[in-house]
């Protein structure tokens, strides 16, 4: 079996490097619009699905970073920062 690749299976920093580049395509792509066209309801599109998937994997990585420490001001600090994001993120969007 030489010259052959196994297969690879996913795991989750798999997951979350492909998601990360799906946000970075996505955010290229609402840049190049609203550059070559000027199409701002489609840019906007690409760009808030680019930011969410962006800002989701942050938070994973972040989540994964924090559950190692001891300390429980890390979690509370994380949940309150998560919060925030979504929270402002949602406005945003509907504002």
């Amino acid at each position: 079996m030489s010259g052959q690749k196994k297969p690879s299976s996913w795991s989750w920093a798999k997951v979350i490097e492909f998601s990360a580049y799906i946000a970075i395509g996505c955010i290229a792509i609402a840049l190049l619009l609203s550059a070559i066209f000027g199409s701002r309801k489609l840019s906007q599109a690409f760009n808030y699905v680019g930011e969410a998937i962006a800002y989701i994997v942050t938070i994973v990585v972040a989540g994964l970073w924090v559950k190692r420490k001891a300390h429980v001001a890390w979690l509370i600090c994380y949940v309150i920062f998560t919060v925030a994001i979504v929270v402002l993120y949602i406005i945003n969007i509907v504002l």
